[in-house]
C-alpha cells in the first residue's frame, strides 16, 4: 500500500511489484539466479538484458486541495525506462508495459486506483540507441516518463 510518509518509494515499489508479476521476462528460463528483470534503480552490477527500471524522477509538484484544506495533490513523476537487446525486444516490452500501465488504474484489487495512485499519465515515450564500447549502437531503450497524483494530509 501507497503509504503518505513513504509515498515515493511505495510508489516505485508498487510499479516495480505488478510490472514484475505481469510483463513476461522474454529470457525467464535463462536468467541468472542474481540478475533481475525489474529493479526500482539503475543497476550497479553487470546486468543480463533485457530489463525495466522503475525510479523517482524529481521534482515533487505539490498544491493545495483547495482553501484550507490539509489535504494536497502530490504529483510524482517515474521514469519507466525499457531496456531491450533489439528493437522488436524493445518494442514488445514497451507495449507491453504501456498497457499494463493504462490496464491498472480502475478495479477492486491491486490497482493503482486502490493504491491512492490517481490519474495516470504518460508524459513521453522517447526511444534512446546506447553506444557500446566499440562505438555502436549497442542496448536499445524506451525512456518512459510517467506521472501520477497521490493525495497528502489528513480527510
Amino acid at each position: 500500500m501507497v503509504e503518505t510518509n513513504t509515498f515515493l518509494s511505495a510508489t516505485a515499489k508498487f510499479i516495480r511489484d505488478d510490472l514484475l508479476s505481469n510483463i513476461t521476462d522474454p529470457i525467464s528460463a535463462s536468467r541468472p539466479s542474481n540478475s533481475r528483470f525489474v529493479m526500482t534503480s539503475y543497476p550497479e552490477r553487470k546486468v543480463v538484458y533485457p530489463l525495466i527500471t522503475i525510479r523517482h524522477e524529481g521534482p515533487v509538484n505539490i498544491q493545495r486541495m483547495g482553501m484550507r484544506s490539509l489535504q494536497q495533490w502530490t504529483q510524482i513523476i517515474l521514469e519507466v525506462r525499457i531496456w531491450a537487446r533489439n528493437e522488436k525486444e524493445k518494442d514488445e516490452l514497451t507495449e507491453q508495459t504501456l498497457n499494463r500501465l493504462r490496464s491498472i488504474q480502475f478495479g477492486a484489487n491491486s490497482t493503482s486506483d486502490t493504491e491512492e495512485l490517481h490519474d495516470y499519465l504518460l508524459l513521453s515515450a522517447t526511444p534512446v540507441d546506447e553506444i557500446n564500447e566499440q562505438g555502436r549502437v549497442g542496448v536499445k531503450s524506451m525512456v518512459l516518463r510517467v506521472q501520477y497524483l497521490f493525495v497528502l494530509g489528513a480527510a
